[in-house]
């Protein structure tokens, strides 16, 4: 389910994406930020796991970044599980 990280109000928009300047329906912070993307990740220091991409400054700040792809909290579940059990074989053979 795609949902505003903010205060969790799934989108319910047209296409995949939300449009460059759509707020979320809740609270009225933009959609297309790096706090929703699926490639934003808090550990990283560049904070996105895609490589090439630009500084985009504030992480709520609207901004157009060309790589944007919403979050989709089932989607990244179902990823989180696969790498799990991925490191889990893996540590099987460096004993």
């Amino acid at each position: 389910m795609k949902k505003c990280h903010r205060c969790g109000t799934p989108w319910l928009g047209y296409g995949a994406q939300p449009r460059l300047r759509e707020v979320c329906e809740g609270c009225g912070k933009t959609l297309h930020c790096c706090n929703n993307c699926h490639h934003f990740d808090h550990e990283l220091s560049r904070q996105c796991t895609l490589d090439g991409t630009f500084w985009e400054g504030s992480r709520e700040a609207q901004n157009y970044c060309e790589g944007f792809a919403m979050a989709d909290s089932v989607r990244k579940e179902a990823e989180e599980k696969v790498n799990k059990a991925e490191n889990a074989f893996h540590s099987l053979w460096e004993k």
